[in-house]
């Protein structure tokens, strides 16, 4: 699940911090509530025995000040986005679409499976919990970068595609091969040209089945989401242009940029754009992301009073230099991968349609 900022920034991704604790953005009361209990406070006996007493300190002492300093952070970081943009975030609307993507998956045992797969250990109500985190992070770090509804949409293009595949090895009987696909492909081309729908030739024709359901539409379309030549050439057509056919190790794709303006684009299409950019910002420039984290936590004059806690929390997420040194020791070879690398998180997968797939599987 593009990974909400981890301890380790390197090789899992900036994203938000957040969303790496399962509880974060619960408070004490709803905790209470799911486990029935009241709130455990420090110094709280949890044991007994002829051998003495268990207390929360023992155990806080038993988990170790990293990990402590790690919830700290957390439960800083959450309370203070939350303050900020209170008046921006609407956990209801938030929860009501993790119900619709419950529903998509079949109910709510069949999501939790997904979960479990995915992020183990991960509730529903945690989740829940970690798409509000989420949405907290992506609004400050588009904020702290500076993206606009129209930095987004400029980023983008709205295309549809039509995609004739071919089998060069010959193991698909069925399949065309690679010059039967490119006749296909010119000839419908020449139909377009001669005032064909691209909707109705997609739907008949279009071997990207989920695409072709929808008219040949894949929707807005980011740089680094689609195989170089598809992305080269729908960024280069002019609105209402259609390309010649090209081709890519999935067959040859007919290109159609649509004409599109930021009005035609949903506010949920606008803060997924910007989600995006977030995320290649933070990848190609993690220390960015460790700036803007020490400005917010200057901006609310936060302050850790436990000397080992504020001197972990410096070095592992406030100091650029320090805290992507100590990522680089905790994993070497994350110095290796490509930063810009698309990221999958649990997120993602929950809002994928089975349609959607299909068509990252084709068009890509």
């Amino acid at each position: 699940m593009n990974k909400k900022l981890a301890p380790f920034i390197l090789g899992i991704g900036l994203v938000s911090l957040a969303a790496c604790n399962n509880d974060s953005g619960n408070s004490d009361e709803e905790k209470s509530e799911s486990t029935g209990s009241e709130t455990v406070e420090y110094g709280d006996v949890l044991a007994n025995s002829k051998a003495g007493e268990v207390t929360t300190d023992d155990v806080l002492n038993q988990i170790g000040t990293n990990q402590v300093a790690n919830q700290t952070f957390q439960l800083v970081l959450d309370k203070v986005l939350e303050d900020k943009y209170k008046d921006d975030i609407n956990k209801d609307e938030l929860n009501e679409t993790v119900n619709k993507e419950i529903e998509q998956y079949g109910g709510e045992e069949n999501f939790q499976m997904m979960l479990q797969q995915s992020q183990p250990g991960m509730t529903v109500d945690a989740y829940k919990s970690q798409r509000v985190s989420n949405a907290y992070n992506d609004l400050y770090f588009a904020d702290y970068f500076e993206i606009t509804d129209e930095k987004a949409f400029d980023s983008v293009r709205k295309g549809s595609h039509i995609l004739v595949a071919f089998s060069e090895d010959g193991e698909d009987e069925d399949a065309l091969t690679k010059e039967e696909a490119k006749k296909k492909a010119d000839d419908l081309k020449a139909q377009l040209d001669d005032g064909a729908d691209f909707g109705e030739l997609a739907k008949e024709n279009s071997d990207d089945t989920g695409s072709a359901q929808k008219n040949g539409e894949l929707g807005f379309v980011s740089k680094g989401e689609m195989v170089e030549e598809f992305e080269t050439k729908l960024f280069e057509l002019e609105a209402g242009e259609i390309s010649e056919p090209v081709e890519s190790q999935f067959g040859y794709h007919i290109i159609l940029r649509e004409d599109a303006s930021l009005e035609d684009a949903s506010e949920e299409e606008i803060q997924s754009i910007k989600t995006k950019l977030v995320n290649q910002k933070i990848q190609e420039e993690p220390q960015e992301a460790l700036q803007a984290y020490k400005d917010l936590m200057e901006e609310y004059e936060v302050s850790f009073e436990n000397e080992e806690i504020d001197s972990y929390i410096e070095e592992t997420f406030l100091n650029a230099d320090e805290a992507l040194e100590n990522a680089k020791k905790e994993d070497p070879a994350a110095e290796e991968e490509d930063a810009g690398a698309p990221k999958e998180d649990a997120e993602e997968d929950a809002n994928n349609k089975d349609s959607e797939e299909d068509s990252e599987e084709n068009a890509e």
